[in-house]
């Protein structure tokens, strides 16, 4: 991990500073911002409960939801189950997940963030085929970090030179003049777009996934995904100071 630190995580903080300077808050302020933050990761990181884990494990269980047939109505719409015990239940759902954590426990903490919704009669259903929690929650901001880290492995990987290993896709589609009427539709657009291609990759992940065996040992497995986002930038803002190119 030292390794990596001058090469990755280095060069990110010195372009989240360059902006944050370039926005105007002054030299001091990002000092003692960086060092409180400092502080509370370094105490978060004695204390941390494996949240990311759990909001990991929360995509694969109400993806799984939506797709597997012992949890869908005849609708094909996912139906109520109990939180706890065999299959059908949240639990259980958890546990196929393959997750380290204790899947009661995982299966609890998908009801406080209210992943899943109790439908007053002993059962849930999922909120959403995504995880979605609030703005406010400290996961969100690791969901960025941890974005972050895995596209700065991809530039990384493509950069590298390595014959041996093929170039990940990494792209941008982006124009500096898009009309504000125009805002809308392609907010619509690309969540369309990005449904429909998150749900083919996704699927083709699905068919995949390693399987494990206590007798034959656990496959060899390795984390990929693709990240997908669309942005709409807010005009930049004049400081009344020079700002670099």
């Amino acid at each position: 991990m030292a390794a990596r630190l001058e090469p990755n995580y280095s060069k990110v903080l010195t372009a989240v500073f360059e902006l944050m300077l370039n926005a105007g808050i002054g030299v001091k302020t990002l000092e003692g911002a960086c060092a409180a933050s400092l502080r509370r990761a370094e105490v978060q990181a004695k204390i941390d409960t494996g949240e990311a884990e759990v909001f990991i494990t929360a995509g694969l269980v109400l993806d799984a939801w939506h797709r597997d047939r012992r949890y869908l109505n005849k609708g094909a719409d996912p139906k109520p189950v109990p939180l706890f015990g065999r299959a059908p239940s949240v639990e259980a759902l958890v546990r196929a997940q393959r997750s380290g954590r204790k899947a009661a426990a995982i299966a609890r903490r998908l009801n406080t963030l209210h992943l899943i919704i109790p439908n007053g009669r002993g059962a849930y259903f999922p909120a959403s085929d995504v995880a979605v929690i609030s703005a406010e929650h400290p996961l969100v901001a690791r969901h960025a970090a941890r974005a972050l880290s895995t596209l700065l492995e991809t530039v990384g990987r493509n950069m590298s030179g390595t014959r041996r290993l093929a170039p990940l896709i990494e792209r941008i589609a982006e124009v500096p003049d898009l009309p504000q009427e125009h805002v809308e539709a392609f907010e619509r657009f690309t969540r369309l777009q990005g449904r429909i291609f998150i749900r083919t990759v996704n699927d083709w992940l699905e068919s995949r996934r390693g399987k494990s065996s206590k007798r034959r040992g656990t496959t060899s497995t390795v984390r990929a995904g693709v990240h997908t986002y669309a942005y709409v930038a807010d005009r930049p803002r004049r400081t009344g100071r020079v700002t670099r190119s």
